[in-house]
Parts: structure tokens; C-alpha cells; sequence
């Protein structure tokens, strides 16, 4: 049995998790052990001692430490205990001390790429702290609606030109209000992206939390909604999820969800087919 193999089956024992300590990986030291016998107060002594040592210390942790102890004790023990009748190839040496080189490496770049990703999140964490009073577009299948005198900002998304595209707003008590987003004077919208500006008082849409669908004619399904609205506060979950955005007139939605930073500018009054306003219908169809 090679020293990888004793290697590998000391690692399945060892314990799930370890205590975090700085150390510096001193494998030359430990390399001097002579013996198994020995092996217990190398590891002990190359894990406790090395902040004494000179040079650069680096964080790593006792688990990691003590891995690089066993393979290099069991290593020394296996080239002191051969058969001297039958020596072992001496390329056999090389080939586990380039594959313990490989492994440690691979767990080197773990570390420094779970590290990488724990820098990322509280970079993440601060910018979207900075958020807060922004304003947005988010998509989203719901709307809090407080104000029913507030108009309601966004766009759709179709696949193809439809020549019935009508919005649902749809309350906890099932009942159901249309909009249609086919601007007077046009036959037609799409395929492409689909601007709205929507007053609920207008449809008789009260307060209240509501979910919002779109259906066309040509039966597109979870056609993608956004709207705009403004960054009232963010909160971190404690269980380390996603972060949540509260966002004015939509509630709570991750910030995974937001699809553009700042709202377009829209002097444009994109009236819906009851008003009679219909001067600017021309632009209700606006890619953006």
C-alpha cells in the first residue's frame, strides 16, 4: 500500500471540520520526522509552534496542516521501512510526490477561490447598500399597490407581433382587471419590447397587492414583466440567501431581479385605448 493510499484513508478519518489557526506551512520541518512513532508530536509541533518561525505567515487551517504532516510522515516511514531485498522504483516516489504537489495545489486554489467569492459578496452587499433611494426596473409577477392615483411604469416583452396584448391584474380574492396594451390607433405591437404607463385609478384597479400577467392572442406564456420603481431599503438574510430589494409599488424581490439601474426617460404619454389622448401612440411601441 503507497503512501497516497494511506494518505487518502487517514483523510476519510479525520474529523468533518477543524478550528481556523494561522500557521505557516513548514514542510521542511516536518519532513525531518524519522519515524511513525514520531508523527503525533511533528504534526502537533509544525501546527503550534510555526508563528514563532521567520518569513511571511499565511491563513490557512489546522486540517489542512496536518494533511500535508501525514502524507509527508507516512511518505519518510514508507522509504525508511522498504524491503532493502527490493527497493521500491525510485519513479514511484516521484509519481505520489507530484500527485500530493496536484492536490495541494487544487486545494490552494479552493481556498483562494472561496475567498474570492466571500470578497465578491460584500462588494456586492456595499454597492447595493448604495441603493437605496435609486430608482430601478425590476421584473416581477406582483405590485403592492398603495396609490391607485400613481401611475405604474414599465414594459413588456414579446416574442412575436401580436395584435391582442392585454395586462392582468389579478387580486387575493381572484378578481381580475384588464388592461389592454394595444395603443389607439395601431393594430398592432411587437415583436420586441412594449412600453406602458398605467394610472389603476383609471381601471378601477383599488389598493392592494395584486399578480400581474400578460396574454396575447398568439398565446405567449410568462411573457417577462418590469416595472420601475424605487429602492426603499435592502435586507441580508441571516441564513446568507440572496439579498432582497424593497422596492416601491412592487414589495420585495431579489436583487437578481433587477433589469436595469436608473428609468429610461419617458416624456411620452403612452395612454391606454380608453383615453383620448392618442397623439404620442406612435412611440408606445419604443425599444429601449
Amino acid at each position: 500500500m503507497n503512501t497516497l493510499t494511506l494518505y487518502a484513508q487517514s483523510q476519510a478519518q479525520a474529523p468533518s471540520s477543524e478550528n481556523t489557526a494561522v500557521a505557516e506551512n513548514n514542510v521542511g520541518a516536518t519532513a525531518q520526522s524519522s519515524n511513525l512513532g514520531d508523527s503525533s508530536s511533528s504534526s502537533t509541533s509544525s501546527t503550534t509552534n510555526t508563528s514563532g518561525t521567520s518569513g511571511t505567515p499565511t491563513t490557512t487551517t489546522s486540517t489542512e496542516t496536518s494533511a500535508v504532516d501525514t502524507f509527508l510522515t507516512l511518505f519518510v516511514a514508507e522509504i525508511e521501512n522498504q524491503d532493502p531485498t527490493d527497493p521500491t522504483d525510485p519513479t514511484a516516489y516521484i509519481d505520489q510526490l507530484a500527485s500530493m504537489a496536484q492536490v495541494a495545489m487544487m486545494e490552494e486554489m479552493s481556498v483562494e477561490a472561496n475567498t474570492n467569492a466571500v470578497l465578491m459578496s460584500n462588494i456586492q452587499v456595499m454597492a447595493l447598500g448604495n441603493m437605496v433611494g435609486d430608482d430601478i426596473m425590476v421584473q416581477t409577477t406582483s405590485l403592492d399597490i398603495e396609490d391607485n392615483s400613481k401611475e405604474i411604469q414599465g414594459r413588456v416583452t414579446l416574442d412575436d407581433s401580436c395584435t391582442d396584448v392585454d395586462l392582468h391584474f389579478t387580486d387575493e380574492a381572484g378578481d381580475d382587471y384588464t388592461v389592454s396594451l394595444i395603443p389607439q390607433g395601431e393594430t398592432s405591437v411587437g415583436p420586441g419590447q412594449v412600453d406602458f404607463d398605467i394610472n389603476p385609478a383609471d381601471y378601477g384597479i383599488p389598493p392592494g397587492d395584486y399578480s400581474v400577467s400578460v396574454v396575447t392572442n398568439t398565446g405567449e406564456e410568462e411573457v417577462p414583466i418590469e416595472v420601475t420603481g424605487t429602492v426603499e431599503d435592502v435586507r441580508i438574510p441571516l441564513d446568507g440567501s440572496t439579498p432582497v430589494l424593497n422596492v416601491d409599488g412592487v414589495g420585495e424581490v431579489p436583487f437578481t431581479m433587477i433589469t436595469q439601474f436608473g428609468v429610461p426617460d419617458s416624456t411620452d404619454d403612452i395612454t391606454p385605448p380608453d383615453t383620448d389622448d392618442g397623439g404620442d401612440n406612435a412611440d408606445s411601441n419604443t425599444v429601449i
